[in-house]
């Protein structure tokens, strides 16, 4: 044998293999890239790697046979005491070497060429983990025009919907896949980075009344793909489409989840609509909501309407309509209970339509708490996220309730679970950034309100207000005043405004100037309420939230700081808890995490979450 290795070294042989085997490799992943893209049958991939594995027993025959020297190819001689031929135990001893690595070669292209034999080739194996976790990628809009953007990423957000229905099959939230949208990134990395063992990718092109898609199914750990295919349908033809990659997805899957559903489980009764015009409509829409801003919602609600239009019966484009509105205040500015009231008869359209609909659900809930209806909004948070539990957004809105209701270590839990399914939203990070800062944690509310920055938050209209607190507990008066300048608007706050709080964090004497100054400005009451908080007043803090005559129209979620632990220990916080309606609440759902029921309501002052993390 080793003079057979010698002789194969000798004629280069190995060199050959060595260099045949990367080209190979590349040509099969340009085809496998390549020809879907310009609308070739799958088939044609199959068969290049069918060649390219055929073709190297020729390669190494020519690689023994010839070489490659100063004039050109030449027959490669024998060494003088091998003139006669070679012996036939060498002989077999090449060819056995030739068959393993034409299988070697054969699962470089094809895993799953040997099938039982080799380690990822068929079943995972008792040492790698269940396959029971996936991210959907946008897939890649290979259409002529680029403005079918929203067509292609519908595509994606429709099976990952689909795929979140499967029970025991963990789907890597919207926003974290489509973070990876339009970057070349190696798929084993994006998997690392989302916590998930399998990876759908795919493209979609359109031409005319026509669609093609290809979807492939991909193990993160080998990089290999487990499953793919090409579907060229009618567009009228496109929901079956997606029922039957999401089908073919939970049979690949099927030994790794833990449900025993049949892949069947995951295809809808019916579609959304009928109507595939008012289906476009409706996935521009969503392409425009998830944007964000004033002017995307704004438009995200003109083609919802157009959608309806087409459907009235369309109940996901209620849903959808009723979210445009529910968080359109945060953006435009308006009043909040006109859109609101938009937002809820939208919402009860598509409940009427469709009482699953987790989105309406959800929307109704934040409605609820934002009105101050607690227990309604906790039913209702409730059915969005047990009707969907990776829905991230209904379990952020949900940690929202809570932190406005002092529950501070279930609102933690609530804004992890929202941080897990979908760690690459800016929203939710901010979110992360604002329930550290009601505990007192401020270095982490910092590092997760830069993240969502990082992100790309809107922070137009969100202030900086986790910075500013953050300055001011730490005394760096300096860089209080440069976040309130950097913040000021036609509408202020003042320089005026700015030296006054400035000079009564430093001398409690002087909120006479103060005093005058927010009166001049007309601050509105629940400015006025945080003011006396954190700079030391908290009975007239107290004294401000009782004089309203509706308690629950302000904005008093500051009163579970820990600036306000003293207003919270004062006898008159009961007489607040019961105006705000929480004290019903409280008995049905938990106390916070500092108090507990007294004669007189409830008694503040108890070890806090701070205290416990």
């Amino acid at each position: 044998m080793r003079i057979l290795l010698s002789e194969l070294s000798r004629r280069r042989v190995f060199r050959v293999a060595g260099i045949y085997g990367i080209v190979a490799w590349v040509m099969a992943e340009v085809a496998d890239v390549v020809f879907p893209a310009l609308q070739l049958p799958e088939w044609t991939v199959t068969f290049v790697i069918a060649l390219l594995i055929l073709g190297f027993p020729i390669a190494m025959v020519f690689a023994w046979v010839f070489d490659i020297g100063p004039q050109g190819i030449e027959r490669t001689e024998p060494l003088a005491h091998r003139a006669k031929g070679i012996p036939a135990f060498e002989r077999l001893a090449y060819l056995l070497l030739l068959a393993a690595a034409m299988a070697g070669l054969g699962y470089l292209l094809l895993p799953g060429f040997l099938p039982g034999f080799l380690p990822g080739s068929g079943s995972s194996g008792p040492e790698a983990g269940p396959r029971d976790s996936i991210a959907v990628l946008p897939f890649a809009n290979l259409s002529q025009d680029g403005a079918d953007d929203y067509f292609s990423d519908g595509m994606s957000e429709e099976l990952l919907n689909l795929l979140a229905r499967v029970p025991g099959l963990r789907v890597a939230a919207r926003t974290s896949s489509f973070a990876y949208k339009d970057r070349n990134v190696d798929i084993r990395q994006v998997a690392r980075e989302l916590g998930v063992e399998t990876v759908l990718e795919g493209s979609v092109r359109r031409s005319g009344d026509r669609v093609r898609i290809t979807a492939q199914l991909i193990d993160a750990k080998t990089g290999y793909h487990m499953w793919s295919n090409t579907y060229d349908r009618e567009l009228a033809d496109i929901f079956a489409v997606q029922d039957d990659i999401s089908a073919e997805i939970v049979k690949a899957l099927q030994g790794e989840l833990s449900g025993e559903e049949s892949p069947e489980t995951v295809v809808r009764a019916a579609p959304p609509t009928e109507n595939v015009e008012a289906y476009q409509l409706y996935l521009q829409a969503r392409h425009q909501w998830k944007r964000r801003g004033e002017g995307p919602v704004r438009r995200s609600i003109e083609l919802l309407d157009q959608a309806l239009a087409l459907d009235p019966e369309f109940a996901r484009a209620y849903a959808g309509l009723a979210a445009a509105y529910v968080v359109l205040p945060g953006y435009s500015g308006e009043e909040m209970e006109p859109l609101n009231e938009k937002a809820a008869a939208a919402a009860r359209q598509a409940l009427a339509r469709d009482p699953n609909l987790a989105e309406a659900h959800a929307v109704l809930a934040e409605i609820d708490s934002t009105a101050g209806r607690w227990t309604d909004a906790e039913a209702g948070f409730f059915f969005a996220t047990s009707m969907d539990p990776n829905d991230a957004t209904s379990r952020q809105w949900y940690s929202l309730l809570l932190r406005r209701t002092g529950r501070l270590e279930a609102a933690m839990e609530q804004a992890r679970a929202a941080l897990e399914l979908d760690p690459t939203s800016p929203v939710v990070n901010s979110n992360m950034a604002a329930t550290y800062m009601t505990l007192g944690y401020d270095e982490k509310a910092l590092s997760y309100r830069q993240t969502a920055v990082d992100l790309g938050l809107d922070v137009s209209r969100t202030g900086g207000e986790v910075e500013m607190i953050a300055a001011m507990r730490a005394g760096d008066l300096e860089t209080f005043r440069q976040l309130l300048e950097k913040g000021k608007t036609e509408d202020g706050p003042s320089d005026a405004f700015i030296d006054a709080i400035i000079a009564v964090s430093q001398d409690q004497s002087r909120w006479p100037e103060l005093e005058a100054v927010i009166e001049a400005e007309e601050l509105p009451v629940d400015g006025r309420f945080g003011l006396n908080l954190f700079l030391g007043r908290p009975a007239k803090a107290l004294e401000i939230a009782l004089a309203l005559p509706e308690p629950v129209a302000a904005d008093l979620s500051t009163m579970w700081l820990p600036e306000a632990a003293a207003m919270r220990r004062l006898p008159g916080f009961a007489q607040l808890a019961e105006r705000l309606g929480l004290l019903d609440y409280w008995k049905q759902y938990g106390w916070p995490d500092d108090c507990r029921p007294a004669a007189d309501g409830i008694q503040c002052g108890f070890a806090s979450l701070a205290a416990r993390l």
